[in-house]
C-alpha cells in the first residue's frame, strides 16, 4: 500500500530534552493507525510536528509527494511561509484533547466556518456540506445549538466533524476522549469507527485499547520518544516482545484479556 504520509528520521527538542529520537513511520491510505505509550513518550508531540504546529530539528514530514512545513533550499532546511502552511493543513484534520470550538457560534457555523473561508465555497454550499456531517455525527437536532448548550461528548462531535468536512487526507486524533466523562467516551469512538470504516486514512492517539484492538490496523508504542514496537493490534497488544511494552500494557490487562 503507497504511503500518504512518511514520517522519516524524525528529531525535536525542547531545550535539551530530544522527545523525539529518530521516528521514522509511514501511513497507507486508508489505513488506521494508533499510536499508545505513556504520557511523556512523544505521542501529542508527533501529532504537533505532523501537523506542522511545532517545529523539529530533523528529518522529515510528507503527505503524499509534498513536505510539510519545510523546503529543502540549497542544501539548508527552511520553514515554508505561514501561508504555505496553512494551505498543507488544509489535507490534515487535527482534533484535540479540547475541542476548540468558536463559542460564539453555532454549531452551523462552527463546521460551515473553514469551508467558506478556505475552500472559499458559497454560504449555501457551505451549509449544505456542514448539514450532511453534522447529521452524520448524529447532532442535526442541534445546528442552532452554541458549545456552552453541548455535552463535552457533542462538542467532540462537532470538532471532528468540522475536521473532516474540510475533506482532509489524514485525520489526526490527539486523545480526543481524554476529557470526556466515562459515559460520552463511547458517542465518541462510534464516530471514529465509522470514520475508519469509510476508508477515512487516520493516526490517532488514544488509550481507550479496545477501541484501538477493534479499529486499527497497526499499533505503533513509543516510549521516551522512538519506536520500541509496531505491528497489528493482535501482535502487538497480545504477544508484546520488550519488557516496556508489556509493562505498559499491564494497566490494560483487565481490558485486554
Amino acid at each position: 500500500m503507497a504511503a500518504i504520509l512518511t514520517i522519516a528520521d524524525l528529531h525535536k527538542r525542547f531545550g535539551p530534552l530530544e522527545v523525539l529520537r529518530g521516528i521514522s513511520l509511514e501511513v497507507g491510505a486508508g489505513q488506521v493507525v494508533a499510536l499508545v505509550g505513556a504520557s511523556g513518550s512523544g505521542k501529542t508531540t508527533l501529532l504537533r510536528c505532523v501537523n506542522a504546529l511545532e517545529d523539529y530539528h530533523r528529518g522529515s514530514i510528507s503527505l503524499g509527494e509534498e513536505q510539510i512545513g519545510y523546503q529543502d533550499l540549497n542544501g539548508r532546511r527552511v520553514r515554508l511561509p505561514e501561508t504555505r502552511i496553512a494551505r498543507q493543513r488544509a489535507g490534515l484534520g487535527m482534533v484535540f484533547q479540547s475541542y476548540n470550538l468558536f463559542p460564539h457560534m453555532t454549531v452551523l457555523d462552527n463546521v460551515s466556518l473553514g469551508l467558506v473561508h478556505v475552500q472559499k465555497k458559497s454560504r449555501a454550499e457551505a451549509n449544505r456540506i456542514a448539514l450532511s456531517w453534522i447529521e452524520r455525527v448524529g447532532l442535526l437536532d442541534k445546528v442552532t445549538s452554541y458549545p456552552f448548550q453541548l455535552s463535552g461528548g457533542q462538542q467532540q462531535r462537532v470538532a471532528i466533524a468540522r475536521a473532516v468536512a474540510m475533506q482532509p487526507k489524514v485525520m489526526l486524533f490527539d486523545e480526543v476522549t481524554s476529557a470526556l466523562d466515562p459515559e460520552l467516551i463511547g458517542e465518541v469512538l462510534s464516530v471514529m469507527q465509522d470514520l475508519a470504516r469509510s476508508g477515512q486514512t487516520m493516526l490517532v492517539v488514544s488509550h481507550e485499547m479496545i477501541f484501538v484492538r477493534e479499529v486499527a490496523h497497526r499499533v505503533v508504542f513509543l516510549d521516551r520518544g522512538v519506536i520500541v514496537e509496531q505491528g497489528p493490534p493482535e501482535e502487538v497488544l497480545v504477544r508484546p516482545k520488550t519488557d516496556r511494552l508489556q509493562a505498559f500494557l499491564a494497566r490494560f490487562r483487565g481490558v485486554l484479556r
